[in-house]
């Protein structure tokens, strides 16, 4: 199958998935945590390392035998049809994603860098460069990952650092000011907004090497970046953050360093770097499905009907705030993720029991 073909190492696939989420982060919108303090968001991230962990069980149960097939490849074997139906089941997900990764890009364009811009060309533009990405491959993707990285965590970690002299501890508020209720509510979202498990569970018999300790490093340092964020967005603009849509895009506007004045530039340069990363591995995940589990058209061909869908999808949703926070849904989110990391999982895991009793009883 074309999905176990052609293996990365273990840093090149967490380091895309880093990147990955690390778009997520930064393009936090305030209205995703409107009954809950940002002091509480410094907490939130240990509370998604357990839920992490506990909703990648099934997958910890499923490959620690061998990782040599993805568990679609499993299931075919038991049905061609159960298999295909769960194939559509990630596409489907993995576009919505697409979608939903492309509108906030313009989202953020056409209301923070060219507020008096139609972004409609820059959109097609933009999700042909994905598209362009998708059709490099798997392993350039991964190699690419680690050159963006290279510029990304640098480029962070530089915004951080000239923005502890801005530093105010009065800014922030008790915690669980609001109850514990609201933050684990907060922390199951974020856990929905983390397609990268659901790539995880596809792509993982792709992966070389320690995949355990890759696994637990990606977990706890793209957590880790989101508790420092939320920790400066804090402390730095207390409660002027919750009045603006990027907050973390503020944040960087007030960064400053010598003869370079705002920063905020660099923090876009990160942005559109991760959401090239992101798209560009969500399409090539989506054609590489239709192309191995349905195969009646080249990988190019599905590459460029999801682009076409991604920017008619984009059309219809771009411009408008309401539109999109309607189509980027929590709850879609969360039951997509819990459908492909834990249900599908353990379908799979059932089958592969029983045929393993079968086998027994025949010796």
């Amino acid at each position: 199958m074309e999905l176990t073909k052609g293996k990365i190492s273990t840093f090149q696939f967490f380091t895309m998935l880093f990147l990955s989420r690390t778009l997520t982060t930064v393009t936090y919108l305030s209205s995703y945590t409107e009954n809950i303090r940002l002091s509480d968001m410094l907490i939130q991230p240990i509370f998604r390392i357990g839920i992490g962990i506990v909703i990648m069980l099934p997958l910890y149960l499923l490959y620690r035998s061998s990782t040599s097939e993805n568990l679609l490849d499993m299931t075919i074997r038991k049905s061609k049809i159960l298999a295909r139906i769960i194939s559509l089941v990630y596409v489907i997900f993995f576009f919505y994603f697409t979608v939903v990764t492309i509108a906030r890009l313009d989202l953020f364009a056409g209301t923070i860098v060219f507020p008096e811009t139609d972004m409609t060309y820059i959109l097609i533009f933009a999700i042909i460069l994905c598209c362009y990405g998708a059709f490099l491959g798997f392993e350039t993707l991964g190699r690419s990952s680690v050159l963006s990285a290279v510029f990304v965590i640098p480029a962070l970690i530089f915004i951080m650092l000239t923005l502890t002299k801005k530093v105010d501890f009065l800014n922030l508020t008790p915690i669980f000011y609001n109850g514990v209720d609201s933050v684990l509510k907060v922390s199951v979202d974020s856990v929905g907004q983390t397609v990268e498990y659901a790539i995880i569970a596809l792509a993982l018999p792709r992966v070389k090497g320690n995949i355990k300790k890759g696994f637990f490093i990606w977990l706890v340092s793209q957590t880790f970046l989101m508790a420092v964020m939320f920790f400066f967005a804090c402390t730095v603009m207390g409660n002027f953050a919750s009045t603006q849509l990027f907050p973390f895009h503020t944040l960087a506007s007030l960064a400053e360093f010598a003869m370079f004045g705002r920063l905020d530039a660099i923090f876009t340069s990160v942005w559109i770097m991760c959401a090239f990363i992101k798209a560009g591995l969500l399409i090539y995940l989506q054609s590489d499905i239709l192309t191995t589990y349905f195969g009646k058209l080249k990988r190019t061909t599905y590459i460029i009907a999801i682009g076409f869908l991604t920017i008619i999808g984009n059309i219809l949703i771009s411009g408008q705030i309401k539109r999109f926070t309607f189509v980027d849904n929590s709850m879609i989110k969360i039951v997509l993720t819990f459908i492909t990391v834990v249900v599908t999982p353990l379908i799979v895991l059932v089958f592969r029991r029983k045929e393993k009793k079968k086998c027994e009883k025949q010796l």
